[in-house]
């Protein structure tokens, strides 16, 4: 990240400020992959369709900056824009993915942008529960304030909604509304940590994201250690559009046995597709990782993983599982050219062409991918 610091009166945006400050990142990919991977979905025939923008030689290139500015009440103002700059072509429009402007304090701030919802920030629940998915953003305007009380953060959001909703420039109206609160609380109380959170049910929102959820959710959860092993326990309920409820319950437990780290979770589910549980165990010991994991999710769907990487230092990793229940697998090297910048060789499989070039946790692409990175 390179940064320049404005001392300079005339570019001073705050009256009685010293300096500001502005922040440059950025990222940029070269890489080829070999095959087309399919997304899933079908064409009029019935054949899957190809969701692969990444065959061939791929490239992409953003760019990310943060203005700041320290006021003399001890506020800090910054705005963070982010941009792609190239995506697969040389030339075109630039536009702004993702901007930010936010007013912070050592104990309370205020965030308008692309940022997160209350609820889904503040929400910490068990593995695999079916009813608490707050809205995550995706592409939404959030206004969101952040504060402490009594050692807990929490937070209050709502949807910046200028879809109009009935509120039209012209006709008494601001031509925007505020839509989808929702709030989340953190923290800890005595031995025990926690977190609660709500989000109001919201139908005339039309723009909504993929993890946009419309329903009414309503979560709390509690965790504790107790004789070495950490234990959670949470439980959440959500209301759909005809007004039925149904509740998620769960309890997820970790118990670290020297290098090994075993873990298990169950969750028991109002409805009538059925409960979830699955069992994990991590083996960490120098440079070698192997993580193994068996769940079945609701109506019998089971999955297990067994994955593995191995540091041989001087920046040379190597990394190979197999996932999806058997149907994914890869293998694959990184080695680390300098600081920032990083060469990736893989290949991998999707046998049942679900995963979407997303295999595996570190999710590689279908094929044979070889792919340099730079982050500055």
């Amino acid at each position: 990240m390179k940064r320049i610091l404005l001392a300079s009166a005339s570019i001073v945006a705050f009256a009685g400020a010293a300096a500001a400050e502005i922040s440059f990142s950025g990222e940029a990919v070269l890489g080829y992959n070999d095959t087309e991977a399919l997304d899933g979905d079908e064409d009029a025939a019935g054949n899957l369709t190809v969701g692969d923008e990444d065959t061939g030689f791929y490239w992409s290139g953003e760019l990310g900056i943060t203005m700041s500015q320290e006021l003399d009440n001890g506020l800090v103002a910054a705005a963070t824009v982010t941009s792609d700059v190239v995506d697969n072509q040389l030339e075109g429009d630039i536009f702004a993915e993702g901007f930010v402007l936010s007013l912070t304090s050592e104990t309370a701030a205020l965030f308008f942008g692309d940022t997160d919802m209350a609820a889904n920030l503040r929400w910490d629940g068990v593995s695999e529960m079916a009813h608490d998915g707050f809205s995550e953003t995706d592409g939404e305007t959030v206004l969101r304030g952040d504060f402490m009380a009594y050692g807990l953060d929490v937070s209050v959001s709502a949807l910046v909604d200028d879809t109009f909703d009935g509120d039209t420039t012209g006709l008494d109206g601001s031509g925007d509304t505020l839509d989808q609160y929702s709030v989340g609380v953190a923290g800890t109380i005595g031995a025990f940590q926690m977190s609660a959170a709500y989000q109001e049910e919201e139908r005339d929102f039309d723009f909504g994201g993929d993890d946009f959820n419309p329903n009414q959710i309503f979560g709390i959860s509690v965790g504790a250690a107790f004789a070495g092993a950490d234990v959670d326990v949470a439980y959440a309920r959500e209301e759909d559009a005809s007004g039925d409820s149904e509740s998620s319950t769960g309890i997820e437990v970790a118990y670290p046995i020297g290098p090994v780290t075993l873990g298990a979770f169950y969750v028991s589910e109002s409805d009538d597709d059925g409960d979830s549980f699955g069992v994990a165990a991590d083996y960490v010991s120098g440079a070698l990782t192997v993580t193994t994991a068996y769940e079945e999710v609701r109506e019998g769907d089971e999955d297990w993983a067994i994955e593995a990487g191995y540091d041989f230092g001087m920046g040379l990793n190597a990394y190979a599982g197999v996932s999806d229940a058997g149907d994914d697998y890869y293998v694959a090297g990184t080695y680390d050219l300098a600081e920032g910048a990083q060469l990736l060789v893989s290949y991998a499989e999707d046998d049942d062409r679900d995963s979407e070039d997303e295999i595996g946790d570190p999710e590689y692409q279908e094929g044979t991918t070889v792919e340099v990175s730079f982050e500055f």
